[in-house]
């Protein structure tokens, strides 16, 4: 499965702007929203980081 790394666009709830971190996803163009949701939930930040859970506000980059 491939692997993204993600580096936030804004600020995020309690996820910092420039923020970055990894997301492992079955999807091959971009990371699926469950699987940030379930990324950025499981390294313990907020409900409301979680809402923006779309690949569109991160930095995404393959590899």
């Amino acid at each position: 499965m491939p692997v993204y790394k993600l580096k936030a666009k804004g600020n995020y709830g309690d996820m910092p702007k420039g923020y970055e971190f990894q997301v492992v996803s079955s999807s091959i163009s971009s990371p699926d929203a469950k699987d940030v949701e379930k990324e950025i939930a499981r390294l313990g930040f907020n409900k409301q980081a979680q809402s923006y859970r779309s690949s569109g506000n991160f930095e995404v980059k393959k590899g």
